[in-house]
């Protein structure tokens, strides 16, 4: 026997009549289970989605605490991830339109209403938005670790950066490197290294936390922000991802292997100058930790130690 699908609606709609015609043509459709959630307001739909889980939403702009587009714009600043199929009684395709301009998935007026069209409209209204989520995703992610990618990074590192500064908060960077990565490659092929990098992306949740940053800055090098944590803190988490990561064997086609790290930090506090001037910094605290022995931590210092480490 196929099972139906199910999706569970939240009705916006104000008028007890045009919500029992939603009723009928919805209970017309045999293949699919609908769960209905009725709501006639703004203030009902704010408290429904602070409680509960929807598929979609079917959404008239007419309401008692709200019209016009509005109406759309409101809800889409309480989750603007839900899909949202707007209901118009008006014959102005212009109103629906601008819908879909403000982030609705789809319109359908109230005069052309049927079970089949809107059963399709709600279906590919959610798969559509499955697929913007999907795109979305795959465009801030490095498709080999599935950690961010640099460009995520500098659009929230920024933001962090800006609001730390103006707030006086804590905010830090650290910058990873695997070492003599490319002996890796050279005895174990890329697969090898693949798996190392995999690995390696793998072991950040054991030391880090969800309020924590963590990129594939490019090829065997990853950067993390860490907000909110003092200079302690930090070279306490940096040193325990860089435990985490030597202390760790990898297996490819067999071969046992492990890897370590080298990691720069550099406080907020220590910065003159940017975001984009702090991930400098990160990468000459980098840089120092690779001339000191590799596996290492190191802090950023003066700008003048890094004058003396060049010239020796």
């Amino acid at each position: 026997m196929i099972s139906k699908e199910e999706y569970k609606v939240l009705v916006v709609e104000d008028n007890p009549g045009d919500y029992d015609l939603v009723v009928e043509y919805l209970s017309e459709i045999r293949n699919v289970r609908y769960e209905l959630i009725h709501c006639i307001s703004l203030q009902e739909v704010n408290e429904i989605l602070a409680t509960a889980h929807v598929d979609v939403i079917l959404l008239d702009l007419s309401l008692p605490d709200s019209s016009g587009i509005d109406t759309l714009s409101h809800v889409r600043s309480l989750d603007a991830n839900l899909p949202i199929v707007v209901i118009t009684g008006t014959d102005n395709d212009e109103i629906g339109e601008q819908a879909i301009q403000q982030g609705a998935q789809e319109y359908l007026n109230k005069n052309e209403l049927s079970g089949r069209m809107m059963a399709r409209v709600i279906k590919y209204a959610i798969k559509r938005k499955q697929m913007e989520e999907k795109l979305e995703k795959l465009a801030v992610t490095d498709p080999l670790t599935t950690l961010y990618n640099r460009r995520y990074f500098f659009e929230r590192g920024w933001n962090e950066f800006l609001r730390a500064r103006r707030y006086q908060h804590h905010l830090s960077v650290i910058m990873l490197d695997l070492d003599f990565f490319k002996h890796v490659n050279d005895k174990y092929g890329h697969g090898g290294g693949d798996t190392a990098l995999i690995t390696v992306a793998k072991l950040f949740s054991k030391s880090l936390r969800d309020v924590d940053l963590v990129a594939r800055f490019g090829g065997e090098e990853f950067i993390i922000l860490i907000p909110e944590t003092d200079k302690a803190g930090v070279e306490i988490v940096a040193q325990r991802i860089r435990q985490e990561i030597y202390d760790t064997s990898m297996e490819h086609n067999g071969n046992i292997f492990s890897v370590s790290a080298s990691l720069g930090v550099v406080l907020i506090e220590d910065v003159v100058g940017d975001f984009e001037t702090m991930i400098h910094q990160a990468d000459m605290a980098l840089y120092q930790a690779k001339e000191n022995g590799r596996n290492r931590v190191e802090t950023y210092k003066t700008p003048s130690t890094y004058t003396k480490l060049a010239k020796g």
